[in-house]
């Protein structure tokens, strides 16, 4: 059977023949949890936008994303990659040690648009990389709650998605939080803004700081 996304079952089908594809995939992915703590609000985002550069990576090296000009183009907009990337389907994770429900959407001040194209989930808990198309998968969709401030699928309806309909789910672990990582890179980028040359007095602090 098929997921009916042609996208999502080129991938699955290079996670499931190549070993090292998704090895390393994997291992990029605990490399980001263990590096940044997304349980860290300030993290929080750019953890996952991190595992959405990183699935990228791994759409690119299975042809899911192609190079506009071809594979032997001199170089592509990274910006562009990202965009055709986030064209596929929304990304949404999870690294928590408890089941967790996913939140699609949310709003300032509002739900958002809710569950209105494609996704995949990551999770521990879950049996590899799950899709879902709220046009196909109508039964899911009719699991999305609304909260007042965002909607979410249920942790219980995603699974029993993933168990009914294994053709979509690509093989691949998602590792959990162990609340490791103590990297800030919101510091980093501050650190690199502040270039001494344009802020002599702003940037005193950091190099103060280095021995």
């Amino acid at each position: 059977m098929s997921s009916g996304n042609a996208a999502f079952e080129k991938l699955k089908y290079a996670l499931s023949e190549d070993s090292d594809l998704r090895s390393e995939l994997e291992y990029a992915l605990a490399a980001n949890v263990s590096r940044v703590n997304p349980s860290d609000r300030a993290n929080r985002f750019g953890s996952g936008a991190a595992v959405e550069w990183i699935l990228a990576a791994a759409c690119y090296k299975a042809g899911v994303l192609s190079l506009p000009a071809g594979h032997n183009a001199n170089g592509f907009d990274l910006q562009d990659m990202r965009q055709a990337a986030q064209g596929l389907w929304s990304v949404k994770n999870s690294t928590t040690r408890n089941r967790s429900d996913f939140r699609l959407t949310n709003g300032m001040g509002g739900e958002g648009k809710g569950f209105v194209e494609p996704v995949v989930m990551l999770s521990p808990h879950l049996p590899g990389l799950v899709f879902a198309d709220p046009t196909k998968h109508v039964e899911l969709a009719a699991k999305a709650k609304r909260t007042g401030d965002a909607v979410v699928l249920p942790f219980s309806a995603v699974l029993k998605h993933a168990i009914d309909h294994p053709e979509c789910v690509a093989p691949l672990r998602m590792p959990a939080n162990e609340h490791k990582g103590n990297l800030d890179p919101w510091m980093d980028y501050v650190q690199s803004l502040l270039d001494p040359v344009r802020f002599p007095i702003l940037s005193r602090m950091f190099s103060d700081a280095k021995p």
